[in-house]
């Protein structure tokens, strides 16, 4: 016998979800009722007052990682069968929907002696049992719509800070009602959360932080615009091959820590990124609005998001080779590193869209390198629509290390300089356009502003550099 049911309640679609609202407020009131719902030192109560009517006991599964809107429990095996699992899902589902009506839930079971088998059965192989939830579609005729998501009918009446009266759905008045912003964390109404837990690894106080996106942005570089944004989006590499190895050959404690060790090293990794790009601004310029396992979805302030992302993506690496020397670079295997997508937009940028846009980055940014890099993909979406060039690429971490000093050269020479040379370049026609690059070097006597990127890889590398250095600081 095994033993174990294992049983995950995972919220779905969560980008999408945070970003149905227009405005900061109701997104950080969504997050932070997602981070309060899975947060461990939260967990254990409200799922045990969920399950109270349910003759079998259920326990919180430690051996998770701790992950944004994911809700992991056990249930010894003697007492669990798939209809025993199916009803504790149902429950836990019935909890969640009370909180964020709007949610979309999928729940999977399987049993095993440890989670990270039992994971391979739920989430890779398809032998686990599983639910899947949708919010309600509203009855017709239609009813008044929320003022504020435009989505679900009205069904309360709220005052939202400077805003008063506001007609609001069941899932708006969720996010909003005293969750928001500075009322939410000065009155700890939940008292966790991804942006909790950053403000409180960073000895920052709720004073500390924006109001909204337009305050966000005006932390940029004075000598910039300070009104865009970046929106980033990081997921980890080779994290599927180093579970099935573990699996494999790992011991029972690897087994036991290896999701949870996944998980320290991704909040780690925020902390440290956003303690880099700090600098001397009293407000913090990092927004985390969603935190989970390997999956990281942040607002960055525009000309700090590079840096932001480089230290992230190595921290991220340096933390991962410390899995019991499993993770490093074991014989045969793939280091585990993570990759990023980036998405510059103006402040007024719909989130919901950056938020899609940084989803396609972050693709286009494993998809290059096969995931077996970590690797950066970006789109600026003021200069170049919301399409990528068609010849530009994701560059490695290790690339945009190599060219950083030629990339700080090109951020001196003065806008209109760079503008000539994007002229200049013709990724389609390489060879005319490296010989017109370089004789306008030659005769500006600055080899040293060109030469570094046509080196590496020609006129379409200048391009990229040319985009890149617009936000290099």
């Amino acid at each position: 016998m095994t033993g174990w049911m294992f049983v995950d309640v995972a919220a779905v679609r969560i980008q999408s979800y945070l970003g149905r609202t227009p405005d900061l407020k109701g997104r950080r009131g969504a997050s932070a009722w997602l981070s309060h719902a899975s947060h461990r030192a939260e967990l254990s109560s409200w799922v045990a007052a969920a399950t109270a009517g349910l003759p079998v006991t259920v326990e919180v599964n430690h051996e998770a990682g701790e992950a944004d809107g994911l809700i992991p429990l056990r249930i010894p095996a003697g007492q669990g069968n798939g209809e025993v699992a199916e009803a504790v899902a149902g429950a836990v589902i019935s909890a969640l929907r009370q909180r964020l009506p709007g949610i979309s839930l999928v729940a999977t079971w399987a049993a095993d002696d440890s989670y990270l088998d039992a994971y391979r059965s739920m989430h890779k192989t398809g032998s686990g049992a599983g639910l899947t939830v949708f919010p309600p579609v509203p009855d017709m005729p239609a009813l008044v719509s929320c003022q504020r998501c435009r989505i679900d009918p009205v069904v309360a009446t709220i005052d939202i800070h400077e805003v008063e009266v506001v007609k609001v759905c069941a899932d708006c008045e969720a996010r909003y009602t005293d969750r928001y912003r500075r009322p939410g964390l000065w009155r700890e109404h939940v008292p966790v959360s991804a942006e909790t837990d950053l403000l409180h690894a960073l000895h920052r106080s709720p004073g500390q932080v924006v109001q909204d996106f337009t305050g966000l942005a005006d932390l940029g570089d004075p000598a910039g615009n300070r009104n865009h944004l970046a929106t980033v989006h990081i997921d980890g590499n080779g994290l599927g091959g180093l579970f099935d190895r573990i699996a494999t050959t790992g011991t029972g404690e690897a087994k036991a820590t290896v999701s949870a060790t996944v998980s320290a090293a991704t909040r780690e990794a925020l902390v440290e990124a956003t303690r880099a790009v700090l600098g001397d601004t009293r407000q913090v310029p990092v927004i985390p609005h969603l935190v989970g396992g390997d999956d990281v979805l942040v607002s960055v302030v525009a000309d700090r998001a590079l840096r932001f992302v480089t230290c992230y993506l190595e921290a991220f690496a340096d933390r991962m080779r410390g899995i019991g020397g499993l993770a490093g670079n074991p014989a045969g295997g793939q280091p585990v590193t993570a990759s990023a997508g980036v998405v510059f937009a103006h402040a007024t940028f719909p989130f919901r869209r950056a938020v899609e846009l940084a989803g396609q980055a972050l693709k286009t940014a494993k998809k290059d390198h096969q995931g077996r890099h970590a690797a950066v993909a970006w789109l600026d979406v003021t200069r170049d629509g919301e399409q990528p060039p068609p010849h530009r690429t994701a560059w490695t971490i290790d690339t945009l290390a190599g060219l950083a000093t030629a990339l700080d050269t090109l951020a001196r020479v003065p806008a209109s300089g760079r503008a000539t040379l994007e002229r200049l370049v013709d990724p389609d026609r390489p060879a005319l356009s490296t010989a017109r690059l370089r004789e306008h070097a030659r005769r500006l006597d600055r080899d040293d502003v060109l030469d570094p990127f046509l080196d590496r890889g020609g006129p379409g590398t200048v391009a990229d550099a040319l985009s890149l250095v617009r936000w290099w600081r």
